[in-house]
């Protein structure tokens, strides 16, 4: 019965992501929306995970093997409705990589290290602005985090989350991005669903320079105050941080040589296991004004 709950869930928040996209561009008017192809192409990478032994039941799937050898490839695409006051985004993110496992013997040689499908609602009201173009205001954002599959013993992920706080959105250099949020998860990885509560901080910050390259850091820390029941693969914690440099190519195209480091503690260990990536990224990107 709960499977084909979760079923029927999967398929209902598709249709309406759907479905909020096109109320959006019937609702006002058309003019200011965009087609954001934020970034589509690869990853070649390699990566070292920390305590993994720990983590092997764990559906995250960053920290769960030990790794080298990634190769993954994302889609990043967004709808965005942009007004003077407000901005209404729909987004989809997915990613999925495949990689060589070392120091399991006896177990298989590849599994998963990238699987990851988001469809989220964001809509921003705007309040403050800055210099560089940036805008500040309340957010209100629903998002639904599952895989494509589970390629080991522990169970797919199914999560919806909501968030509310202060958002900075819009920023050409400097700090251009930055949020403050509130947020309620309710997990239905397992059997019986879990309900968290947490709070997050984080922020990006872009330096362009000599035309065609651009520094940039992504940071960001969760902490989760509450939980509805006890599961022990649940994080006390989580913190992702990011540089990279991003290189313009020719007809929208960039690379982009990134190191990565994510560091996440369960609640039925007291060491937390992590992962430190080097890699390279190769991928299109470009703003299309529909209307």
């Amino acid at each position: 019965m709960l499977r084909n709950f979760l079923v029927s869930f999967e398929r209902g928040i598709i249709v309406a992501w759907i479905g909020l996209y096109v109320s959006a561009a019937h609702a006002y008017e058309i003019e200011g929306l965009y087609a954001n192809f934020k970034r589509v192409g690869f990853d070649l990478a390699t990566t070292k995970v920390s305590n993994y032994q720990e983590y092997e039941n764990s559906p995250y799937s960053e920290i769960n093997r030990n790794t080298q050898g990634v190769l993954k490839g994302v889609f990043d695409f967004a709808f965005e409705y942009e007004k003077p006051k407000y901005r209404f985004d729909n987004m989809i993110y997915a990613e999925y990589g495949k990689s060589r496992i070392y120091g399991n013997p006896g177990k298989k040689k590849y599994t998963e290290n990238a699987d990851e499908l988001r469809l989220t609602s964001e809509y921003i009201y705007k309040i403050w602005h800055f210099d560089n173009s940036a805008v500040l205001g309340p957010l209100v954002n629903i998002s639904y985090l599952t895989e494509f599959t589970s390629d080991t013993d522990v169970n797919r992920r199914k999560v919806v989350q909501s968030m509310q706080g202060l958002k900075m959105i819009n920023g050409t250099e400097g700090l251009t991005d930055f949020h403050l949020l509130a947020l309620e998860e309710l997990d239905f990885t397992y059997a019986n669903e879990d309900t968290k509560t947490a709070w997050q901080i984080g922020f990006t910050y872009k330096h362009p320079f000599a035309q065609k390259y651009r520094f940039e850091l992504e940071c960001y820390y969760r902490d989760y105050l509450s939980y509805s029941r006890y599961e022990s693969t649940d994080f006390r914690y989580e913190f992702f941080t990011i540089a990279k440099l991003n290189v313009m190519m020719r007809n929208k195209f960039f690379l982009e040589p990134y190191i990565s480091y994510f560091r996440a503690e369960d609640r039925e260990h007291k060491k937390a296991a992590s992962n430190l990536m080097f890699g390279v990224a190769a991928a299109f990107t470009e703003i299309v004004k529909l209307f």
